[in-house]
């Protein structure tokens, strides 16, 4: 194999490269630095399991990107109505459940179930107190009120995220109205500020859920607004579903590193 092939799939502006073709682990690091100049994020499928895997670049759990894995695959297999995906993907313990739609040529609708939260509790950052919602493969702390500018928040994540075991860590500014998220995926040293972040909507929800009670939330963001909804769990913490648009917007070739 002298080329490697992906896809770029668009959820919600998370930008995110599905690699199509099986790519050995130990290259797996060069395909990344290649491709991260084209998208947010990397994801690796593989179909020779029992069901899909998606692994993604630092084996983080990502919800943008499982509803975009779900949707090549229904598309790949001709579906053309609603249509449910159970996907294997990094960072979360059991199998992910998907459902997707297609909208128009290129555009299809996805829902998924995120892992359940496992931890809630609130932190002190520089001073300002945050929500911090841990997650299967993910942690995100959430700061409400002004934004920081956009070095201090850099600073302060790289700061904050190595305390933490997830192997992703995110930043998310809400002022009530609008969400800005920053995430580190440890592994790969990625820091990106995101378009549309799904684990993000996730997080910001169930602090809404456990703090006030509100369990249904539009998140708007910089590429566009996730809805994401909370239950309630016999252990009395919260799972929630988001669903997200998704765009296909092409698909190419790397030389194999």
């Amino acid at each position: 194999m002298n080329k490697i092939r992906y896809v770029l799939l668009d959820p919600t502006g998370n930008l995110t490269c599905l690699v199509t073709d099986p790519v050995p682990p130990d290259v797996r690091s060069a395909v990344t630095d290649i491709l991260m100049d084209r998208c947010e994020q990397v994801g690796y499928l593989t179909l020779s399991g029992e069901v899909p895997r998606l692994e993604m670049m630092g084996g983080e759990f990502c919800g943008n990107a499982a509803m975009a894995c779900a949707a090549y695959l229904a598309e790949k297999a001709g579906a053309a109505g609603d249509t449910a995906v159970r996907l294997s993907v990094s960072g979360a313990e059991g199998a992910v459940e998907c459902s997707v739609r297609p909208l128009s040529p290129g555009l299809w609708e996805g829902r998924v179930a995120m892992p359940p939260v496992r931890g809630y509790r609130h932190v002190d950052l520089g001073g300002r107190t945050a929500a911090l919602v841990s997650m299967e493969g993910i942690a995100h702390l959430i700061m409400e009120g002004p934004p920081l500018e956009k070095a201090e928040a850099e600073t302060l994540l790289l700061k904050t995220a190595p305390a933490l075991p997830e192997e992703a860590v995110g930043l998310l500014q809400w002022d009530g109205d609008f969400m800005r998220p920053l995430v580190l995926v440890k592994k790969s040293g990625t820091l990106v500020w995101e378009n549309g972040c799904g684990s993000g909507s996730t997080a910001l929800c169930a602090h809404l859920a456990l703090s006030r009670g509100v369990k249904r939330i539009a998140v708007r963001q910089p590429g566009g607004t996730i809805l994401a909804e909370a239950e309630t769990c016999p252990d009395g913490n919260v799972r929630v579903s988001i669903t997200g648009s998704i765009r296909f917007r092409g698909e190419g070739n790397i030389p194999l590193p």
